[in-house]
């Protein structure tokens, strides 16, 4: 299994909604690690900077458009990865 570095310590998780499904991850996991368990096809689950440059994990959070691997959830939040440009299209997300 693969193993992410935490952010913040804790062994407690919280959970989120990714596309409607619920997803556990450790607390203080980024949205990014909550995609990548929830094996959300296109680019904003493909694993690219990690550290917010590339833009390529662009989502809505709550309506918000956030980079996934910036955002720390506290749970209960609403992940939304469809594409940003509003395409059908899969391929992930674009600004």
């Amino acid at each position: 299994m693969m193993r992410y570095r935490r952010l913040a310590e804790g062994i407690d998780t919280v959970a989120v909604s990714v596309d409607g499904a619920r997803v556990e991850l450790p607390r203080g996991s980024s949205l990014l690690v909550a995609l990548l368990v929830a094996g959300t096809p296109g680019a904003a689950a493909d694993f690219h900077c990690a550290i917010g440059q590339c833009q390529r994990c662009l989502v809505r959070v709550d309506g918000q458009v956030r980079a996934a691997c910036l955002c720390i959830p506290k749970g209960g939040e609403s992940v939304d990865t469809r594409p940003l440009d509003g395409n059908a299209a899969t391929g992930g997300n674009t600004a």
